[in-house]
């Protein structure tokens, strides 16, 4: 399960500079203007957070239980973007206290 937490960190972590720095902006506005979807995926940190989770259960493939695998990383996929929402969440106010 320990695995599981710093997969929400790095999903969360990289969910947070994609859609919340300036770095990524430019990025952010062309999505944006090409494309409703991805514009709106890389706006929300909560949303792209899932699919970066997806992506590292894909990689990584940590197990969670002991039954059907295609349940199990969907289990995983959930379980680590929640996590991470309140990370991304938490990193959210942290900047806004900043002042940033």
């Amino acid at each position: 399960m320990l695995f599981h937490i710093y997969l929400s960190v790095i999903t969360a972590s990289l969910s947070f500079t994609i859609t919340e720095t300036k770095i990524f902006a430019p990025l952010r506005q062309w999505l944006k203007s090409r494309s409703t979807f991805f514009g709106e995926l890389f706006s929300c940190g909560y949303c792209l957070g899932h699919w970066i989770a997806l992506v590292l259960v894909l990689i990584f493939k940590p197990r969670l239980f002991d039954i059907w695998w295609v349940f199990d990383y969907f289990c995983a996929v959930l379980i680590i973007a929640w996590i991470a929402g309140f990370q991304w969440v938490v990193m959210c106010l942290l900047i806004r206290l900043a002042g940033k």
